[in-house]
């Protein structure tokens, strides 16, 4: 390129950067080095830069300077629908851009956008990973596309690489497109959170990948880490300390259950907050997107559903409730905040309980070899193609990890997933037992490092810039461990600590619905008779959560459950008021110390005032359910297993257990007592065990 046509482009550029951002706007170093070597150079760029740095206007203005010239449309392929959602309403507010989407939300529109990108009218079109392994898409896009899409754009490429802290299966198929993709299309792969090893795996799987590499760390954000006894003193803490900031902010937590808890906590104590996780439908997560870009709410509290992509410039604080299982995470969560604002706050609350969450996690990562075996073997056995929910009939493999092991198998191609379910194909397949086994004792040494993270002295910034590979010389000067803290790092108040274990223990309770159809062993499902049905009921608490919970898995297993436990079981009964009023009691029987669930129904029953009656036995053989992997499995476990072998009351009755996460136990009892005369049967339970995110 002459020095005329490289002054011309330089020129274009700036015009749609100041249309994009105003009229006093200036490139980021390496911003425009990045966009010259796309558009003149059609180079493949891996660009690490900080969150907020500018990574979608590199993109972006690559994408209208390539139109101009008359390439074809960007690809871009992003693993967020938030992230999309923004990214759509930034480039055609921005740029006039014409961006299209397909995902699983928008099917309506899917023959729309096809027809756009293949007749040359869409500018931007942005997928999930998961989208690749779409035969229609590879047909009807990829492949009527061929060599005519401009620039290819793969988002948050750190999930390319094991050693991502969000490795992805599916973003294996990218690095293989990318193998295969015409010389002349340039990439664009970005990320936040790579360090030397992640961008060394990367440009090793992806041919001829130039990686440009920034300062990673933010200036005007400020760290501190707070060590806490216990969840209910975090609790406390932010009911004394979250009205100190100014802004808007998000609440960060590991789980669903805790951003329930903590964002009830806050409209106790006057904070406009809404939680936020990824349970909650597509249009109700925007809604609450907008309120908070808005400024419409003081904060939202959140699981990391609410994560990559999200821009707010004004975001001024993040607040870590619970400590993030790796240091890459938590600077991302970190890096929402600030990236418009002279100075933002970051505090991470931690405690020893968050290990418990974190290990489960590096420990539910990868399923085990012999759930990859059992999944291939009923493949292998079956002339038809099967569905996950028939394959998880046949094996004793989660939920999560059948679809874990299906989206592993799929992308490396040892099975293929047709029109109805998956079959196995030719290739042989081996459990990669070095890399597995490297790569979660790569998370073990990550969980590791920010347990030191919160227990160092020196500078915060600086530390997580090591981890990071970054090229800080100096101490920042103004994080909590530089400059002072910044917060109080105690709860004043000693009462609001009491106040908070109230408010989990009055507040993790459950409802208990009834299952409305049971799988049958012979094939499809049948409808549980109205008459066989529980009724709603109630579970006490979380095991081993903050509250009762902790009581729970204390007791579990001793003679007697604690007396302050069952006085709560009494109370909460009494309050809930079940209708028609439980005139007597009975017990689930189906566990080794099934006295110690007797016992706790007795005790009950007295707390209640009315009567016990030893109604329900175990015939043959009953696994323990928690060793049981699915609901289809822990269904066949206790099918026909219980059996009335005492007398049974034609009144309500209330049905005690400890433990509750299928419902089958339940079902199966009820069935029993309905079949035997009883009257509704009102289900009880300590605890449900269960980990949502």
């Amino acid at each position: 390129m002459d020095a005329d046509a490289g002054s011309e482009l330089r020129a274009r550029g700036q015009e749609l950067l100041e249309r994009s951002i105003g009229p006093d706007a200036e490139f980021r170093p390496q911003q425009w080095e990045a966009i010259e070597r796309l558009v003149d150079r059609k180079q493949r760029l891996l660009i690490v830069e900080r969150t907020g740095w500018g990574k979608s206007t590199v993109y972006f203005t690559a994408t209208k300077l390539l139109r101009e010239r008359g390439a074809g449309p960007t690809l871009i392929i992003s693993p967020l629908l938030s992230l999309m959602r923004n990214q759509i309403q930034d480039a055609e507010k921005q740029l006039g851009l014409a961006a299209w989407t397909i995902n699983s939300n928008n099917s309506d529109d899917w023959n729309e956008a096809k027809t756009a990108v293949v007749d040359g009218k869409c500018d931007l079109l942005l997928i999930s990973p998961e989208r690749l392994a779409n035969s229609e898409f590879q047909k009807e896009v990829l492949l009527e596309m061929d060599e005519q899409f401009g620039l290819l754009v793969v988002d948050e490429a750190h999930c390319i690489s094991d050693w991502g802290h969000d490795f992805r299966p599916d973003y294996r198929r990218i690095r293989r497109i990318l193998q295969e993709f015409p010389d002349h299309i340039p990439v664009a792969a970005t990320t936040a959170t790579a360090n030397d090893r992640v961008v060394e795996d990367i440009t090793s799987q992806v041919p001829d990948l130039h990686a440009i590499r920034g300062e990673l760390v933010r200036d005007s954000l400020r760290i501190q880490t707070i060590e806490t006894d216990s969840r209910a003193e975090r609790l406390a803490w932010l009911a004394e300390n979250l009205g100190v900031f100014d802004y808007s902010g998000i609440v960060y937590c590991l789980t669903t259950a805790e951003v329930e808890a903590v964002a009830g906590w806050l409209g106790m104590f006057g904070h406009d907050v809404e939680p936020y996780h990824g349970g909650m439908d597509g249009d109700r997560r925007e809604e609450l997107e907008e309120r908070l870009m808005a400024n419409e709410v003081d904060a939202l509290v959140a699981t990391n559903a609410l994560g990559m992509g999200f821009n707010k410039p004004d975001l001024g604080w993040v607040v870590h409730y619970q400590r993030p299982p790796n240091l890459i995470r938590y600077y991302q969560e970190i890096g929402r905040a600030g990236r418009g604002l002279d100075q933002s706050y970051a505090v991470l609350l931690s405690g020893a309980e968050d290990d418990d969450i974190a290990e489960y996690f590096i420990e539910q990562a990868f399923p085990a070899p012999e759930d990859f075996h059992a999944i291939l073997s009923v493949l292998e056995e079956s002339d038809e193609q099967l569905y996950k929910y028939e394959l998880l009939k046949e094996v004793n493999v989660t939920w999560g990890a059948a679809s874990t092991c299906l989206s592993i198998l799929r992308v490396e191609n040892a099975i293929f997933e047709g029109e109805n379910g998956f079959e196995r194909t030719a290739k042989e397949w081996s459990y990669d037992y070095e890399r597995i086994e490297s790569v979660t004792q790569h998370r073990w040494d990550e969980l590791e490092r920010v347990q030191e993270f919160v227990a160092t002295d020196g500078c915060l910034t600086r530390f997580i810039d090591d981890e990071l590979d970054g090229s800080l010389e100096a101490d920042c000067g103004q994080c909590a461990n530089c400059a002072g803290d910044f917060v109080p790092r105690t709860v004043e108040r000693e009462d609001l600590i009491d106040i908070a274990v109230q408010h989990y223990q009055q507040n993790s309770w459950d409802e208990i619905s009834a299952r409305y159809y049971e799988p049958k062993q012979e094939g499809g499902r049948s409808k549980i008779p109205e008459e066989l049905k529980h009724e709603d009921g109630r579970v006490l608490s979380s095991y081993g959560g903050p509250g009762w919970g902790s009581l729970v898995e204390h007791g579990r297993g001793a003679d007697q459950y604690d007396d302050e436990l069952v006085a709560a079981a009494v109370s909460h009964i009494r309050d809930w008021e079940p209708s028609p009023t439980p005139q007597w009691v009975t017990a689930v029987p189906t566990r080794a110390n099934s006295h110690q669930i007797v016992d706790l129904a007795q005790r009950i029953a007295e707390g209640l005032d009315i009567p016990y009656v030893d109604s329900l036995g175990q015939t043959g053989e009953i696994e323990p359910q928690e060793e049981l992997a699915n609901s289809y499995q822990k269904r066949w476990n206790v099918e026909g297993a219980i059996e009335v072998t005492g007398s049974v009351r034609t009144e309500p009755v209330l049905l005690v257990d400890d433990l509750v996460d299928s419902r089958w136990t339940l079902t199966e009892a009820t069935m029993a007592l309905r079949d035997a005369g009883s009257g509704p049967v009102f289900p009880f339970v300590l605890a449900e065990v269960v980990m949502s995110v």
